[in-house]
């Protein structure tokens, strides 16, 4: 029997995981711990042991990259949960650990599954994962981004992004200049693009660039003050790890 853990902080993605392993691999996997936030990762997987562990590429505003490192040697196995980042996937790939694409496909997941199976040994983990680190280390994010506008493609310096607001299956982006450009995508089409840059998803409607922030108010989520006036509403639930990203900036 695998004993694994399951990293990720979409609710719909961890109960959609839990369930088909649950319904599906119940001889073969026993869930040990559904860890919903970075701090909770870190700690746990830094004092118990697990064979494998399901890891979603962006836990809030850290990378399950970021995560790993600090946890140095790793005693398991990794599947990676992502929804669409190719950044994130292009050093998956490099390092030869497996990923499953979100929404997660039941014939999907049985497939790495049996491949965690087949595999012995724990010391290949030690090798990918620092192999990943290296390679993302090599690695220069892009000073600029391509937004998709309803006109064309528009190249943006990610640091003249001040926030990203959600309207339907469209996306108002900020822009320091006072502009604001529309673009034909959900805000979770784009957030893969931008939480690599410092953005935070404070609310289910908005992206915001931290080093933008100048003032959080706080009440049972608050709202945050940004440099250009504007006030963004913070989720309840995003608070605790909200405060933890500032902190870094």
């Amino acid at each position: 029997m695998i004993n694994c853990a399951i990293v990720e902080d979409e609710p719909s993605s961890g109960e959609r995981l839990t369930l088909l392993l649950e319904r599906n691999h119940s001889s073969e996997i026993q869930i040990q711990k559904w860890l919903k936030t970075a701090g909770e990762a870190t700690d746990f997987l830094k004092y118990q042991s697990v064979d494998l562990v399901f890891f979603d590429v962006e836990i809030g505003q850290v990378s399950a990259f970021e995560i790993l490192e600090k946890l140095g040697s790793v005693q398991f196995k990794i599947i990676f949960t992502t929804a669409h980042q190719e950044y994130a996937l292009k050093a998956i790939k490099h390092s030869a650990l497996d990923y499953l694409l979100k929404p997660i496909d039941a014939g999907e997941l049985k497939k790495a599954v049996d491949k965690v199976l087949k595999i012995e040994g724990k010391e290949n983990s030690n090798t990918q994962i620092q192999a990943l680190v290296d390679f993302l280390k090599t690695q220069k994010s892009p000073s600029r981004i391509a937004l998709p506008t309803l006109l064309g493609t528009e190249y943006v310096p990610v640091d003249e992004i001040i926030r990203c607001k959600a309207d339907v299956n469209y996306t108002h982006v900020f822009l320091k200049n006072s502009r604001k450009i529309t673009l034909a995508k959900t805000l979770k089409d784009i957030e893969g693009s931008l939480v690599q840059h410092g953005f935070f998803r404070a609310h289910n409607s908005h992206l915001v660039n931290l080093s933008e922030v100048r003032f959080y108010n706080k009440g049972k989520g608050g709202f945050l003050v940004l440099k250009d006036g504007s006030e963004v509403e913070v989720a309840s639930r995003r608070k605790e790890e909200l405060l933890r990203a500032l902190a870094g900036y």
